[in-house]
């Protein structure tokens, strides 16, 4: 397949340090990752503490922030406006910054803190996931009036977690507006196997966080967990997913935008961790980086 390979941010523990992101920059180009990505508040942070300094790295590196994601709560109609602006702000972001897709993540279960272990809650009714669909339609119009994609991002812990929430939104969703981000680990998280969701919504797939979990997951979460954490994730091919599995998916369905390698956290430093995802890639997926 002719696809390009990056690496996401998230593994050099941006959320409590931001300032990483450089470094985490640094490291993904230097492995000869083609690309990356972070969320919309992140890039906020640099611009309003580093103005224009995350564009400056970037052309240093030579790479693009091909994606910054977009979470929030999409079934709030309330809040539809606000979720909007920022589309349309972050939209022009990925834009300048050399990128292709806004990446729209569901919002949260419930009260639950993204900081806090999960807890049980409410599920979302049919008129919360109509309302999610419509509002995220609305930002993939924003989207691409800048110039860009925009795909939906399961993601555990959230409103599309299940297969059955991730396809019940798939099914709500314009695909000329929205198309399909899987994500392998959060998929295999919610408790499906995720090769035979991307083989049912293949025609809609337009990026994919290759992300692994790993083999103690299931006893971590009846533990109780953070939705950011090290547990449940692992370098790719040091889990339980077999990423050889998509590729002929992917290449029957005539798929030819980015893989981006994912790991949230790890217990690893970052470029350690992202060099072992490297390893897996060239090794085991036969794709040779830089």
């Amino acid at each position: 397949m002719n696809v390009k390979i990056g690496h996401t941010l998230l593994t050099w523990d941006v959320f409590r340090h931001p300032e990483n992101i450089e470094q985490g920059i640094r490291d993904i180009a230097a492995l000869g990752y083609a690309g990356t990505e972070t969320g919309g508040g992140l890039y906020d942070w640099w611009e309003t503490n580093r103005p224009g300094q995350i564009k400056r790295i970037l052309g240093e590196a030579g790479i693009p922030m091909v994606t910054l994601f977009h979470s929030g709560e999409w079934t709030n109609k309330a809040v539809a406006s606000d979720m909007l602006e920022r589309a349309r702000r972050w939209s022009g972001a990925i834009a300048d910054l050399g990128g292709e897709m806004l990446m729209l993540v569901p919002g949260r279960r419930g009260d639950v803190s993204n900081d806090d272990a999960k807890v049980a809650a409410e599920p979302f009714g049919v008129d919360d996931f109509r309302q999610m669909a419509d509002t995220m339609n609305l930002a993939g119009e924003i989207a691409h009036q800048a110039g860009i994609d925009a795909t939906m991002h399961p993601h555990w812990g959230t409103a599309a977690e299940s297969r059955l929430e991730i396809e019940f939104l798939l099914e709500l969703l314009d695909h000329r507006l929205v198309g399909f981000a899987p994500d392998t680990g959060q998929i295999a998280k919610g408790g499906a196997d995720p090769i035979p969701v991307m083989e049912r919504w293949a025609n809609t797939i337009r990026y994919v966080h290759m992300k692994d979990v790993s083999p103690d997951w299931e006893v971590a979460r009846r533990r109780g967990v953070s939705l950011r954490g090290p547990e449940g994730y692992a370098e790719m091919g040091q889990g339980v997913i077999d990423f050889r599995r998509m590729l002929p998916i992917l290449e029957k369905a005539g798929f030819s935008g980015w893989l981006m390698a994912e790991l949230d956290e790890s217990k690893h430093p970052g470029g350690e961790a992202a060099g072992l995802s490297k390893q897996y890639i060239e090794d085991t997926l036969g794709y040779r980086l830089g």
